[in-house]
């Protein structure tokens, strides 16, 4: 059976939520209460919309005066309005459009990050709220209620407003209001939800002309730096190929003294192709062990010397390279290195000795 409760209406208090409990009232689809409650937002009960109520005091009320046909350009005359009006930065407001009547625009302001913070709490507790009303939004005209800022009230011509004690409502106002027993649980009167905004005046508060001008010449010096790393990057590869070329040019002139050097590189393979059948250098080497024990061995280092070849293996490699060279009676040396390798010196001329 489906749950009959419709909306579920929690209070927010002003410093927030916290893992204190907070009051509710379940609502069914006309609007009438069905049970009230006071529960931490993991135990609420299953509804199928979430409303938070905040308080009055943490929203803010303008009314505008706002020629017809702005069009496009509304978020812009907002903002202007309301630069000569707000105190501190605009930037720290979260502003939503209220009723117009004729030329007047109510609109209403709630700290961002106040806001962001309740609905973080809200994620946390893996709730998503449908809507955020102000408690002025379930006041009718005439009206008045005590909250935990005071006395919230509402009068015949849409003013609102707070006041420390009831006996001012009346002199204030102007007019005698009625009292709403239970806020929480009264039928929304004002189409507000601050989850709304004005996203293209959103997008304009969050950096102004200088700001982005600035923005815009830290992109322009970070891509100059980057343009110049790439050459200096480029110039020290340069550098050091030139070095190379000209290390690579005299150790040939070294090993091969009365060569004439034309390529250097070209040359010491043509030359390295000849010395093969002699012997070669260690990787030659390694190729004539490979055919004499045919294991599969990966050594970490290969160095050749005049009369031997070394290889550094691996523990398991080496267990499977000593059994071979014994039965080819290949002479070998073996010693354990510092980092736990061992290194297998293997003689080229000498041969183990018949059992």
């Amino acid at each position: 059976m489906t749950s009959p409760i419709k909306i579920l209406r929690v209070r927010v208090a002003a410093a927030g939520l916290s893992a204190s409990p907070v009051d509710w009232v379940a609502l069914d689809t006309t609007g009438r209460a069905l049970e009230r409650g006071c529960s931490p937002l993991s135990q609420l009960p299953a509804t199928a919309e979430l409303e938070l109520v905040i308080p009055a005091r943490m929203v803010a009320l303008h009314t505008l005066e706002l020629p017809a046909g702005t069009g496009k350009h509304e978020a812009a005359v907002i903002r202007q309005q309301l630069e000569d009006r707000v105190l501190g930065e605009l930037t720290a407001s979260h502003i939503v459009k209220g009723e117009r009547l004729g030329s007047k625009l109510s609109v209403w302001l709630v700290s961002r990050d106040w806001l962001l913070s309740v609905l973080a709490a809200c994620g946390a507790a893996g709730l998503v709220p449908a809507r955020v009303l102000p408690e002025q939004a379930l006041l009718a005209a005439q009206s008045f209620a005590e909250t935990e800022g005071g006395f919230v009230y509402r009068t015949s011509t849409g003013a609102c407003g707070t006041l420390p004690e009831e006996a001012l409502l009346e002199p204030v106002c102007g007019e005698a209001l009625t009292k709403i027993e239970n806020l929480l649980g009264a039928p929304r009167a004002l189409n507000i939800d601050l989850l709304q905004g004005l996203p293209s005046l959103r997008q304009a508060s969050r950096l102004s002309r200088p700001q982005l001008k600035l923005a815009g010449f830290m992109l322009l010096a970070l891509a100059g730096i980057w343009l110049l790393s790439l050459v200096l990057s480029w110039r020290q590869l340069a550098s050091q190929e030139t070095a190379l070329r000209e290390a690579i040019r005299q150790n040939f002139a070294a090993a091969n003294p009365g060569v004439p050097i034309i390529d250097p590189i070209l040359q010491w393979r043509q030359l390295h192709g000849k010395q093969a059948a002699k012997g070669g250098d260690a990787l030659d080497q390694l190729a004539q062990l490979a055919e004499q024990a045919p294991v599969a061995i990966h050594p970490t280092r290969i160095e050749a010397e005049s009369a031997a070849l070394k290889l550094t293996l691996s523990m398991s490699d080496a267990e499977l390279l000593k059994p071979v060279l014994h039965e080819k009676n290949i002479g070998f040396d073996i010693q354990t290195t510092d980092n736990g390798l061992q290194q297998i010196t293997i003689s080229r001329t000498a041969e183990r000795a018949q059992p």
